[in-house]
């Protein structure tokens, strides 16, 4: 397998978050530097920096210069993950809809249009990080970028099994969040936020299940839809 990504370094922990994702690698199991290059056909350095940022998120500890191993992978560490990043876009999401740009409110305006009629996961996966980087920009300091910029690997590759497999409820969710967004309302804005990503980590949760990644406690799938609509009616 090659390669062909211009930042090599980002295609190699997808190529790891891959294989925790389908299952062939698990927590425990031992990284070798050396082999994920040979595989890969790249030099260690890439392979190093993306061991470095699955260390952020968690999911690698490196006790080695070059051996890691995989840290504690489950639906714990998803849910943990959607709920600090959740956190932080509340944030942003209470700072834009208390400023009520125009300009923002029009470019969310047109990517929302775009989303409501979009029916192909990979272009609503798109179009879904334009809206949130508007909103991020928009939004958020220096500081506040930099913390959500280390959100760049677990949290956006556990979304795409959300997109795949329930596009309606994201596209649902992240339509009330524009909504709040649109009409200024701080507190639903925030709210719908966090009840978004709420709603993605359980639908990512729920497709690793079922792909035999995770066991869900006591054999059950248990609740695993947020009412979105519900979360914003009582923020309203």
């Amino acid at each position: 397998m090659t390669l062909e990504r211009a930042n090599t370094s980002e295609a190699v922990a997808a190529h790891i978050l891959g294989r925790l994702f389908d299952g062939s690698l698990r927590s425990g199991q031992r990284i070798d530097l050396d082999e994920v290059a040979a595989e890969l056909g790249v030099s260690r350095v890439p392979v190093r920096e993306a061991l470095i940022q699955l260390e952020r998120d968690g999911l690698v500890d490196r006790a080695h210069y070059r051996r890691a191993h995989v840290g504690a992978f489950g639906e714990e560490t998803v849910r943990e993950a959607f709920a600090l990043y959740g956190m932080l876009s509340a944030l942003t999401n209470r700072r834009v809809a208390a400023r009520r740009d125009p300009a923002v409110a029009e470019a969310l305006g047109k990517l929302d249009e775009a989303l409501a009629r979009c029916d192909d996961p990979a272009e609503y996966e798109s179009l879904a990080r334009e809206f949130r980087r508007v909103v991020n920009v928009a939004g958020a300091g220096n500081h506040l970028r930099a913390l959500l910029r280390t959100f760049s690997g677990l949290v956006p590759a556990a979304a795409r099994f959300s997109i795949d497999d329930a596009l309606p409820e994201e596209r649902t969710a992240l339509h009330a969040e524009y909504v709040a967004l649109r009409d200024g309302r701080v507190d639903a804005a925030g709210a719908a936020a966090l009840a978004h990503l709420h709603l993605t980590a359980d639908n990512a949760v729920r497709a690793l299940r079922r792909r035999g990644v995770f066991v869900a406690p006591d054999g059950q799938d248990g609740p695993l839809w947020t009412d979105v609509a519900a979360v914003i009616e009582e923020e309203s």
